[in-house]
């Protein structure tokens, strides 16, 4: 029992000083979590006019819309081309100078370009993942994703209730009491346990992300390998070989997509690279090729009916990490906006939990020092 007690007070003191020492960027990455989480439906309603158009008669080959962009902006470098493969959907051109520019597939008109590195959401996407700090802030969320998984262990069991009977007390947060110690400590322990299987997730969906050697232990404990992409063999055809020719042969090979993803060989080593994203419920569905670019040979094909059980983690992380659910649908991203929000008033009441904790310890030392004093007067007027 002594043993025990030991353990746990030594979890609590890890718990205290990992949640005072990152709190500040578990709230910063907890509220930009939190704004992500409906970044689909916010741009689908704020920024529609740049994806979607009024269908026509057909659309014009992806050749000709490529032309069309790089004759009204020939100082950009294409980067990557997306779009859904719907009727009133717009073609996206991504370029190097950040750069998102729109076209209507019927007409070939520019819609409009608007600049990603002041788009509301890839700020948030930037603060989230580095701080708006660059390399060193991505160190720090790197580790901080670590620190936040122990805090939750720890908190667990920091919570959990000695006896069965009272679990029911520890899971209630207590809003008729008048001390404001206690309901913020409610606040604390209470929706952290209920926030806590989500918060699990993300830790470790974001531990999966950011640390080699997590993918590395997944694909060993799975058996599985981790593919790297291809090199280009170095060999040159007469005819070039496009990315557009890429998309074509794709589609006839792989047709039922609903989202396309076409990136060009920015580096000499790089292959053209084509991904199909398909409908899908939990696992993403996608095939990914990979062609020379000199030859337009087909270099691999990465297909989900091929997935590894390493693949499938992979393929599910990035979902898992945002609530994209696809099967639970927006109550998926409403549960996540919850546990994010929870997340971010978590070093609030933490430390206010601590700050508590420390002006009661003052106020025993002068109430303790005013006793003494009291006593010295009252020895002295006896002598």
């Amino acid at each position: 029992m002594l043993m025990r007690n030991k353990i746990k007070q030594l979890i609590l003191w890890a718990h205290r000083w990992l949640g005072l020492i990152s709190g500040i960027v578990v709230f910063i990455v907890a509220i930009t979590g939190c704004l992500y989480v409906f970044e689909a439906e916010a741009r689908n309603l704020f920024q529609h006019k740049y994806l979607y158009v009024s269908p026509g008669a057909a659309k014009m080959p992806l050749a000709q819309l490529s032309n069309i962009v790089a004759k009204n902006y020939p100082k950009e470098t294409i980067t990557q081309i997306r779009f859904k493969e719907a009727a009133d959907a717009a073609i996206i051109y991504f370029t190097k100078s950040k750069n998102a520019i729109s076209i209507n597939p019927y007409t070939g008109a520019i819609i409009g370009v608007r600049n990603m590195e002041a788009d509301f959401f890839n700020w948030i996407e930037e603060m989230h993942v580095k701080l708006h700090l660059g390399k060193p802030g991505k160190q720090i969320i790197k580790f901080n994703v670590l620190i936040f998984f122990i805090l939750c262990i720890s908190g667990l069991i920091i919570w959990w209730p000695k006896q069965k009977k009272f679990f029911k007390q520890a899971a209630t947060i207590h809003f008729k009491t008048k001390n404001w110690k206690r309901f913020n400590w409610d606040l604390h322990s209470v929706l952290g346990f209920y926030a806590l299987s989500i918060l699990l997730v993300v830790s470790l969906t974001g531990i999966f992300w950011v640390f080699d050697w997590a993918k590395q232990l997944t694909a060993f404990a799975t058996s599985s390998k981790i593919s790297k992409a291809p090199e280009n063999s170095g060999a040159k055809n007469s005819v070039a070989f496009t990315l557009e020719k890429a998309y074509e042969q794709s589609k006839k090979l792989y047709p039922g997509a609903n989202q396309v993803f076409l990136s060009y060989p920015l580096k000499p080593k790089d292959p053209i690279r084509v991904l199909f994203r398909y409908p899908y419920k939990i696992i993403r569905k996608q095939n990914t090729l990979f062609f020379d670019k000199g030859t337009g040979a087909i270099l691999r094909q990465d297909l989900y009916k091929n997935y590894s059980t390493y693949d499938k983690i992979a393929k599910s992380n990035y979902d898992f990490h945002t609530g994209g659910i696809q099967i639970l649908g927006i109550g998926s991203k409403i549960i996540y906006f919850l546990a994010s929000l929870i997340a971010a008033s978590l070093p609030i009441t933490g430390f206010l939990i601590w700050w508590g904790r420390g002006k009661k310890s003052r106020d025993k030392k002068i109430s303790n020092k005013s006793t003494e004093e009291k006593t010295k007067i009252y020895s002295m007027q006896l002598n």
